[in-house]
C-alpha cells in the first residue's frame, strides 16, 4: 500500500514507519516543516494518490487541545484527497477499564494528563462523526522500548491488561498492532485498545 505518515518522526511514528517498509509498503513521510497540518487543501494535496493516512501525530505538551484541530485538518484533506482510510494513534486515558469507568478516572490517575486525555476523546469525537473508513488504535497503559514479538491483545474500546492487571506494550509491537490492522481492517469505526 501506498501509506502517508503524520509524525513519523516520534517514537510511535518511527516504528510504524519501520514495520509498514519491512512488509514492502511504500511510506511517504509527511512533515511538519514541508506540510502544514492545520491546512486541509495543502494536506489534500500531499495526500494525492496515496492509499491510507496514518496518524501519529502528538500535540504540544501545552497545547492538546490541538489534536483535535488537527484531527479534523486530516479528516478533511483525506477526504478531499480521495484517500480510502484513515488511522490514528489513540491515547490510553479514554479506555474502559469496567463499564462506564475509564483509566482515567482510577484513583491515582495523573490530574495532569486529563486535559490530553479529552484531547483524545475529542479527536476520537471528530473521527465518529466523518464519513471515513477510520479507526483510532491506542496503545496500552505502559508503552516502552522492548523487542518485537508479533504478539499482543486488541479490545474494542478497552484498555488490554494482562493476568496481574498490568497494561504494557513495546513500541514495537505497537507498531505491528497498528500494521496489522492496515492491512485487515478488522475494526473500522473504532477505537481499540492493544497491549499484551
Amino acid at each position: 500500500m501506498k501509506i502517508a505518515l503524520v509524525g513519523s518522526t516520534g517514537r510511535i511514528g518511527r516504528h510504524v514507519a519501520r514495520e509498514a517498509l519491512n512488509r514492502g509498503h511504500a511510506v511517504h513521510c509527511l512533515l511538519r516543516a514541508q506540510v502544514d497540518l492545520f491546512d486541509p487543501d495543502v494536506l489534500a494535496q500531499a495526500l494525492r494518490g496515496q492509499d491510507v493516512l496514518i496518524s501519529a501525530y502528538g500535540a504540544p505538551a501545552d497545547a492538546p487541545q490541538l489534536l483535535a484541530t488537527v484531527t479534523a485538518s486530516l479528516v478533511q484533506a483525506t477526504r478531499e484527497a480521495g484517500v480510502g482510510r484513515l488511522i490514528t494513534v489513540g491515547g490510553a486515558g479514554g479506555l474502559a477499564v469496567a463499564p462506564g469507568a475509564r483509566l482515567a478516572d482510577q484513583p491515582g490517575f495523573p490530574v495532569a494528563l486529563l486535559p490530553k486525555v479529552k484531547a483524545h476523546e475529542d479527536a476520537v469525537a471528530v473521527l465518529a462523526a466523518s464519513d471515513l473508513d477510520w479507526t483510532c488504535v491506542a496503545p496500552a497503559a505502559q508503552i516502552a522500548q522492548g523487542e518485537r514479538t508479533g504478539r499482543y491483545r486488541m479490545a474494542v474500546g478497552a484498555l488490554v491488561c494482562d493476568a496481574q492487571g498490568r497494561s504494557t506494550i513495546s513500541y514495537a509491537d505497537f507498531a505491528c498492532a497498528l500494521v496489522d490492522e492496515l492491512e485487515a481492517a478488522r475494526h473500522l469505526g473504532r477505537l481499540v485498545g492493544t497491549g499484551y
